[in-house]
């Protein structure tokens, strides 16, 4: 990514960017809702700054500009944190969409068909698989 890619992936949380000594500080306020797994966090020096807590959290971010790889694993740990997130979100959405959907589906279906109702999942290795799948499917 480049900057301006960057700063636009980071710009909804942003809050600044500094540069101390050495170090370069991303400053990002998330919303309340949002969960920060110990998996990720570990993996880069972060520090939660209370004085913003009424907006949401504020998590700053740090990494010395010294080393090459340090801002890019910061940056990946960043990105890691708002994906896992904003894929949360979009799970909790669809969720109450099926639900309203399989709520439809009680509601007009009789009860001998809803009790031989079964969900099936099937899991492909790759997308390449799953388009071929559909391909044929749409072929039939």
């Amino acid at each position: 990514m480049n900057f301006q890619e960057v700063l636009q992936f980071l710009f909804p949380y942003l809050h600044g960017i500094r540069k101390l000594n050495q170090y370069l500080s991303v400053e990002l306020i998330f919303p309340k809702t949002w969960e920060f797994p110990q998996s990720i966090i570990e993996k880069a020096q972060v520090e939660q700054n209370e004085k913003y807590s009424g907006e949401g959290y504020h998590l700053i971010f740090v990494a010395e500009v010294s080393h090459d790889t340090k801002v890019d694993e910061m940056l990946d740990v960043i990105a890691d944190l708002i994906t896992h997130n904003l894929e949360k979100e979009e799970k909790e959405r669809l969720l109450k969409s099926k639900v309203i959907e399989l709520k439809e589906i009680f509601k007009n279906a009789s009860l001998e068909d809803l009790k031989t109702l079964k969900f099936d999942f099937e899991e492909y290795d790759d997308i390449d698989e799953l388009l071929e799948d559909e391909i044929e499917t749409d072929e039939v």
